[in-house]
């Protein structure tokens, strides 16, 4: 292979690989930016859901048994580890301090 086809082979392989780069980048961006998007959505569905819960347990003379305490806290679980925090805590403290009975 003369130097000139070198040269000119070393300037393509050099463009391809740049260009894939690029790209391989760009859709990485692009791709965070949807995962960040779909981590709010879900993280403002799973406060949604503990605030319905809320509601129940209120509706339900403050009571929540355990299977609702139990139901709560893996919905806060999940709701925490996208980041929730605040209202939602103090969503699910309300619900895990709710007494499992009426009093006699």
């Amino acid at each position: 292979m003369s130097p000139f086809e070198q040269s000119l082979l070393m300037w393509a392989i050099t463009g391809i690989a740049s260009g894939a780069i690029g790209y391989l980048l760009a859709w990485l961006r692009g791709r965070s930016r949807r995962d960040t998007a779909i981590d709010a959505g879900v993280r403002v569905l799973l406060l949604c859901e503990l605030e319905r819960q809320q509601r129940e347990m209120v509706a339900n003379g403050g009571i929540a048994d355990n299977e609702s305490k139990s139901r709560a806290q893996t919905v806060y679980d999940a709701y925490h580890q996208l980041g929730g925090n605040g209202h939602g805590t103090a969503v699910n403290d309300d619900i895990q301090r709710a007494p499992i009975a009426r009093k006699p």
